[in-house]
């Protein structure tokens, strides 16, 4: 698999990243997260504590071999970040949020928060993401494209993570637990399961039934909205993470894939045909046809040597990105990898692909 030049390089200054990244495009222009609005959902148990934000000043700069020339890219706009830490439940943890064009142009910091997961909107004016709160909880919510208008959507006493958008943008999808448990004998009597929300946080309920013991993450909705993907992990399967496919409308599930490696992250191609994800620990990224769980996985990108995970697919399902050995890669048709972005000596993580934000009407 062949290797492009770098298009970003992160590289270690003595400057604050206020004035050295990029400002964003005049449409998406950034604020810092304390500048944000914050609304919380009606009825919300989180209304009386606050999102963890460090207001971190990454000590690097864009040196971007495009101009910022301000311009939407039509192939659209990626979002990424740095680890800050580990948690134990939901793993690598960002801070602060990076956009850049698929391009390599118009790098900037859209907001300081500690999140995980980050997806696009379908029309790309918001981004979703679980978000750290100073309570212990985990919440979803959602923000500007450019950073601003923060918006907590869910009110759950343990975490709400790994939020996905239906495809009319108008609710979202995401794992819950009522506590915040680690996945030991101690916690086998818990379980996290399947939730929605609609955008403005009304209607927080529970999608399809509860499997005993199982942890139920990660989901993805098809591109029709009348599936979605997610990982699942029961200590009857020795903790294995598998991948299953819920139909929304009958509840009735199906074994996507099942292995001796563990596999997580999964994602659709937009047209709904197969499913990547990465297979852990340090295995490639792979896809299925979605209704062939026998099938060989056909593998896309990554080796022996290098790791390559959360994978998603760019706006119109012709390239994915995703992490390489700590960057931000994509990889076109034609089967190259591109390092988008390299910060040396630091992990970059976290995903997400959309258009290019349009303007509100």
């Amino acid at each position: 698999m062949k290797h492009t030049a770098l298009l970003v390089t992160l590289s270690l200054v003595a400057t604050a990243c206020s004035s050295s990244v990029s400002s964003a495009p005049p449409a998406t222009s950034a604020a810092p997260a304390s500048a944000a609005t914050v609304s919380v959902s009606p009825s919300s148990a989180v209304a009386a504590s606050a999102p963890i934000c460090p207001h971190l000043k990454p000590p690097w700069a864009a040196a971007a071999s495009h101009p910022n020339d301000g311009v939407p890219d039509p192939a659209g706009r990626i979002v990424f970040g740095p680890v800050y830490q580990f948690d134990e439940i939901l793993g690598q943890l960002i801070s602060p949020l990076f956009a850049i064009d698929a391009d390599g142009s118009d790098l900037v910091q859209i907001f300081d928060c500690e999140i995980e997961r980050p997806r696009i909107s379908p029309d790309g004016r918001r981004i979703a993401f679980s978000l750290a709160m100073d309570d212990g909880s985990w919440q979803v919510a959602t923000i500007a494209a450019d950073g601003n208008d923060l918006r907590i959507l869910t009110s759950s006493t343990g975490y709400a993570q790994t939020p996905d958008w239906s495809p009319d943008g108008s609710w979202l999808i995401y794992a819950a637990s009522p506590v915040k448990c680690s996945r030991d004998p101690l916690c086998d009597s818990l379980n996290e399961t399947l939730w929605r929300v609609n955008m403005d946080g009304s209607d927080q309920r529970q999608v399809g039934g509860t499997v005993p013991t199982a942890w139920d993450s990660e989901p993805r909705l098809s591109p029709d909205g009348r599936e979605v993907v997610f990982a699942r992990n029961t200590p009857a399967g020795d903790y294995r993470w598998i991948l299953m496919i819920r139909n929304l409308e009958t509840g009735q599930e199906r074994v996507a894939k099942v292995d001796t490696r563990d596999l997580e992250h999964p994602d659709w191609s937009r047209d709904g045909r197969f499913i990547v994800y990465h297979a852990s620990p340090n295995g490639p990224i792979e896809r299925i046809p979605a209704d062939d769980p026998t099938a060989t996985p056909e593998v896309l990108a990554g080796d022996a040597n290098h790791g390559f995970y959360k994978p998603a697919y760019s706006p119109d399902g012709r390239s994915l990105v995703f992490g390489c050995d700590g960057k931000v890669c994509t990889m076109g048709p034609d089967g190259k990898v591109v390092v988008l972005v390299d910060a040396p000596g630091i992990e970059l993580n976290h995903f997400a692909w959309g258009v290019s934000p349009t303007a509100e009407p």
